[in-house]
């Protein structure tokens, strides 16, 4: 299936500024299953850009902008395929997948507090399939969707203990588990194909065969989501869509983010 997405975020500040730097991740990831046909990325007032691809293979733009402004609008244009997986879930577990970073404990997710909780949602379970649905069905039990209880500082483990959160929270809680019993998983950031408000984060899990299981947390939903992916990485730290700095004497804030999606 082809989508046409478009993504603004617009910025206001007190008084003018001088200097403003951002690195962007809102171009479609081109890679799995996804095929990147088009896109333009740019900003009103107009900066200089430079783009390359980060570990992940996130296609990243730096943009500089120094003429004097107290708005700035950062926009993306694209046209990307989104193609169905061939899924397979019964994979035996659990299986030894060696090295790998998804594994690792970063800042926001740390696997540690989760192993005794993960080996109990678990017990007897004895396919990859299986593992997912158990994951997903307690972190559903867990966690009460709400904004604003929590940040994009906030821990895996400090949302499960509030018991409150928001798809990034869903997001990390579910990658603990998973990680927590051996299974690399990886956090995604895009926007979902029906009515999307704002970005969104779900899970990629690692399969035996080297090939990815998309499944998100917060919505209950499993497998060919058709979700548009921006950016993957370890948690949102490394996906992040907009991250930036500026040189004024005020404030500045963000007034709006809309997201658009289109077949065809």
């Amino acid at each position: 299936m082809d989508y046409t997405v478009s993504y603004t975020s617009i910025y206001e500040y007190e008084t003018d500024v001088i200097l403003n730097e951002n690195m962007l991740k809102i171009v479609p990831y081109d890679g799995d299953n996804q095929l990147l046909l088009y896109h333009e990325i740019g900003t009103i007032p107009n900066g200089y850009k430079t783009s390359y691809r980060d570990i992940f293979g996130n296609i990243v733009y730096k943009v500089k902008i120094q003429e004097v402004h107290r708005r700035l609008e950062i926009f993306s244009n694209s046209k990307v395929r989104v193609e169905n997986r061939i899924i397979k879930a019964d994979y035996e577990f659990p299986y030894n997948y060696g090295f790998n970073e998804l594994l690792l404990p970063t800042k926001l997710v740390d696997p540690e507090p989760f192993q005794r909780i993960a080996k109990e949602v678990t017990k007897g379970l004895r396919t990859l399939g299986e593992v997912i649905e158990a994951i997903l069905k307690f972190v559903r039990q867990k966690i009460i969707y709400k904004s604003g209880v929590t940040t994009v500082n906030t821990t895996a483990y400090e949302a499960f203990q509030l018991g409150y959160g928001v798809c990034q929270d869903y997001t990390h809680i579910t990658l603990a588990l998973l990680r927590a019993l051996g299974i690399p998983a990886r956090y995604v950031m895009g926007v979902v194909n029906d009515n999307p408000r704002a970005t969104h984060a779900w899970v990629e899990v690692l399969t035996p065969e080297g090939t990815y299981l998309d499944i998100d947390p917060t919505r209950n939903r499993f497998y060919n989501l058709g979700y548009i992916k921006f950016a993957v990485g370890r948690d949102f730290s490394d996906v992040s869509p907009v991250i930036g700095t500026f040189v004024s004497s005020g404030r500045g804030w963000l007034k709006e983010v809309k997201v658009k999606v289109e077949r065809g």
